[in-house]
């Protein structure tokens, strides 16, 4: 136990956390209050899950009030895909991933009482009403994989495409859906979090990244760190986290080339980028 802790503690990333600011400070100052655009934001609508389908070029947006969505390659006002599934309206939008070989599009819908604006209540009340969603661009139609699931979040497909990795925010755990073999169509436990997990993307090597956007026991006050992301293997093992200031509350985590780390927040004005030593 002694040496996995050694091992861990080896992994875990140097605080070289780089702040890079995209926006001018100017415009981040200009940039409206967070409390300011959730009051509007089911009119407008609240983007929350992106990904490219990459033969098509079509981008395919989850949008917390809009339903799923998709944009042509050339850009422009996106096309509403799917508002409700199965005759019950989608709620609550939130995680989306393709199967880049079918382009089968896989989406969350995270309550069917509550909207994002009332994102606390799914947690506070346990809510259990999520979904799991697959959309067929060849038919349009879109389906239920899977109902009764608390909290839904961000998910990713697997490499080898048999299954999927679903964050379930409020009970602090990742499930994997199986879409292939002989667990077709089942669920079951992945992995048991430390914290509140959101977005769930792919690392270099088969495993995922996990943004946290808060531990389950925070560090007493005067301690300015807290965890703000999980790697975890293709067998559910966490091998590295990543610490940084409590201010920072990361949605989601992507790896690029050479092992940075883009880190994006729905509570600051800018990108993190992440230099991993």
């Amino acid at each position: 136990m002694a040496s996995g802790r050694r091992d861990l503690a080896a992994a875990t990333i140097a605080l070289a956390v780089l702040l890079v600011l995209f926006l001018p400070s100017s415009a981040a100052a200009a940039v409206p209050s967070i409390d300011a655009t959730t009051a509007t934001e089911g009119h407008c609508g609240r983007p929350l899950g992106l990904r490219f389908h990459l033969k098509s070029g079509y981008l395919y947006v989850a949008d917390a009030y809009k339903g799923l969505m998709r944009v042509a390659p050339g850009g422009g006002e996106a096309t509403v895909l799917v508002t409700e599934v199965d005759g019950v309206p989608l709620r609550f939008t939130n995680g989306v991933d393709i199967d880049q070989v079918t382009g089968e599009v896989y989406f969350t819908d995270s309550s069917m009482n509550f909207n994002r604006s009332q994102h606390e209540m799914v947690t506070r009340t346990g809510d259990s009403t999520g979904r799991l969603l697959r959309y067929d661009p060849r038919t349009g139609k879109a389906v239920v994989l899977q109902a009764d699931i608390t909290y839904p979040n961000g998910l990713a497909i697997s490499a080898d495409r048999t299954h999927l990795i679903i964050s379930s925010t409020g009970p602090c755990k990742l499930l994997r859906y199986w879409i292939k073999g002989s667990k077709a169509g089942t669920m079951e436990l992945f992995a048991d979090l430390p914290g509140y997990p959101d977005n769930v993307r792919p690392d270099k090597k088969g495993g995922y990244w996990v943004a946290l956007h808060r531990e389950k026991a925070e560090l007493p006050f005067g301690v300015d760190s807290h965890l703000l992301a999980l790697r975890i293997d293709a067998d559910g093992k966490i091998i590295e986290e990543m610490r940084g200031p409590k201010s920072v509350r990361p949605t989601e985590v992507v790896e690029r080339k050479g092992g940075r780390l883009f880190m994006g927040s729905v509570e600051l004005h800018y990108v993190s980028v992440v230099t991993r030593k």
